[in-house]
C-alpha cells in the first residue's frame, strides 16, 4: 500500500518555509521512507535542518512534542494523523497521509454483495478523501447511505479511531448495517460490538469484503477468559501512560481506590509505550489498562497476566454485568 507522502509535505508548505529546525515523527510504516521525507521538506526549506524523531507514533495522541523541544525544533511535523486534541508544546502540523489506493472496485464489490439497505459509511484518515467518492457508487447500487461528525476524538466526517468510533455509532438508530472502506479489522471492530449491528469492511488492499460477526465473537470469547482468570487476582497494576493524549492519572487513582475497597491490591506503573516485557518484573496477578483502550484488545497476547479495560475490571470486581459488556473509550 502506498500513500501521498509528497502531497502532504506541499500541504504543510507554508509552516515549513518559516522553519528553522524541524522535528519530524512518522509512524512505523512510514521510518524507511525518512530520506524520502526529509528531501521533500528540503524543497520546500533548503535552509532547514532536519531531525528524524525515533519514538513511537502511534496516533495524533502520541504527539511528540517534547523531543521536538528538547533537541531545538521550532516546528513538528507530525505525519499519518489528524489533530487529537492534544495541546502541543511547539507550533506542530498534523501532516495527514492519503492512501493511494482506488477503492472503486472494492466498493463497488462490497455494494453487490450487501443486502442490507441502509448503510453507515466510515473509514479511517487515510481513506477519508475517498469517502464521497465511496458513497456515489453505494448509492449508484441503490443504497441509503448515511455519515456523520464523531463526536468524540476523531476530527471528519465519517472518520474513525481505535479509541473512537462515534462517527458511526451516532448512525445506529437510522442504519441496516456499516460499510468500512479501509484495511484491517483495528478500527471497525468497535463499532461491531458497540452498536451490535453488522459491519462489512472493503480492504483495498487486498481487495477483500468481510463481515466481522465471527470475528467479534472470537473477541468476546477471548475477553470472557481473560476476565474470568483476573477473578481470583490479589495483586493488580494499573497501566499509566505519560503521552499526552492517552494520560488518565485521574481514572488510574480512581481504579486504584476500587480495587482496595475490595480487598485486593493495586499499584500504578508509570510507561511512556506500555511493555509487556517490563511488566513480570513487578510480580503481579492482573493488569488494568488506562492507555490506549485498544492495549488490552489487539496486544492481549503479548502479556503474560490477564490485562483488562476499565469497564471489564467492573465486572471482576462485581460492579457490572457480563450482559452489560462495553468498551473502554476516550
Amino acid at each position: 500500500m502506498g500513500y501521498k507522502i509528497e502531497k502532504a509535505v506541499e500541504n504543510a508548505g507554508n509552516e515549513i518555509k518559516t522553519a528553522k529546525r524541524i522535528a519530524v515523527q512518522l509512524p512505523d510504516g512510514m521510518k524507511a521512507k525518512s530520506a524520502e521525507v526529509a528531501e521533500l521538506i528540503k524543497k520546500q526549506n533548503k535552509d532547514s535542518e532536519i531531525i528524524v524523531l525515533g519514538g513511537s507514533n502511534f496516533g495524533g495522541c502520541d504527539i511528540r512534542d517534547k523531543e521536538a523541544v528538547s533537541v531545538g525544533a521550532d516546528l513538528l511535523l507530525h505525519f499519518g494523523h489528524a489533530d487529537f486534541g492534544v495541546q502541543e508544546k511547539i507550533k506542530t502540523v498534523y501532516a495527514e497521509i492519503q492512501s493511494d489506493l482506488d477503492i472503486e472496485k472494492i466498493v463497488t464489490k462490497a455494494a453487490k454483495e450487501i443486502k442490507e439497505k441502509k448503510i453507515g459509511l466510515v473509514t479511517t484518515i487515510q481513506h477519508i478523501n475517498s469517502l464521497e467518492k465511496a458513497k456515489e457508487i453505494l448509492q449508484k447500487n441503490g443504497k441509503e447511505v448515511f455519515t456523520a461528525k464523531p463526536k468524540g476524538k476523531a476530527a471528519k466526517e465519517g472518520q474513525l479511531l481505535g479509541c473512537d468510533w462515534s462517527a458511526g455509532g451516532v448512525l445506529k438508530g437510522e442504519v441496516d448495517c456499516y460499510l468500512y472502506v479501509g484495511t484491517g479489522n483495528f478500527h471497525p471492530i468497535s463499532l461491531a460490538v458497540d452498536t451490535g449491528k453488522k459491519v462489512y469492511v472493503a480492504d483495498p488492499e487486498f481487495q477483500q469484503v468481510r463481515e466481522l460477526t465471527e470475528f467479534k465473537k472470537k473477541l468476546f470469547a477471548q475477553r470472557a477468559a481473560k476476565i474470568d482468570k483476573a477473578k481470583s487476582a490479589k495483586k493488580f497494576g494499573i497501566l499509566l501512560t505519560t503521552k499526552p493524549g492517552q494520560m488518565r492519572l485521574k481514572l488510574a487513582e480512581k481504579l486504584k481506590q476500587e480495587i482496595e475497597s475490595a480487598g485486593k491490591e493495586a499499584e500504578i506503573i508509570e510507561f511512556d509505550n506500555i511493555n509487556p516485557q517490563i511488566l513480570p518484573n513487578f510480580k503481579l496477578d492482573a493488569y488494568v489498562n488506562t492507555a490506549c483502550p485498544r492495549i488490552p484488545l489487539d496486544d492481549v497476547e503479548a502479556f503474560d497476566k490477564p490485562i483488562l479495560s476499565p469497564p471489564e475490571l467492573e465486572i471482576v470486581l462485581g460492579k457490572r454485568k457480563w450482559e452489560e459488556y462495553k468498551l473502554d473509550h476516550f
